[in-house]
């Protein structure tokens, strides 16, 4: 890790069913100091929550996915650790993404910019860019 970058104490998880946005995720995330886990499906998303005794505060999940939807699992994994929280990542709008989940809900739309994810995920968790002039490069569609 950069010692530009802080150390943060948070967990996120990371679930989305295209490999590519999964790797690029847990290294951008990773690399700005959080611990990330990660799942391409439901199965390890749910068996991560479950068998791991930190606390998740976040998760990050692909709105649209194959069998159970992003909101879906969102639920599923709330009901585990209620306290965890949300951010879609969609090519759905906001009116779209909250009512798949059935309550307004925290978003990203794609295409996003890594620095326009790192600045929302510090928003969610209350936590300030550790470094907001450090280069946070890369764009995922």
């Amino acid at each position: 890790m950069s010692p530009k970058y802080a150390r943060s104490d948070r967990t996120i998880l990371v679930v989305d069913d295209d490999r590519s946005v999964v790797e690029v995720l847990h290294k951008t995330l990773s690399k700005h100091g959080y611990e990330v886990l990660q799942a391409a499906t439901s199965e390890p998303a749910i068996a991560a929550i479950r068998e791991d005794r930190a606390p998740v505060d976040l998760l990050i999940v692909d709105g649209v996915m194959p069998n159970v939807s992003g909101p879906e699992l969102a639920d599923i994994l709330l009901f585990v650790r209620p306290e965890m929280k949300v951010l879609f990542i969609t090519g759905l709008d906001g009116l779209a993404i909250d009512l798949a989940f059935g309550q307004h809900c925290e978003y990203v739309q794609k295409p996003f910019t890594m620095r326009s994810l790192i600045a929302k995920v510090g928003e969610m968790l209350g936590e300030a860019i550790a470094s907001p002039e450090a280069q946070i490069s890369g764009d995922l569609k």
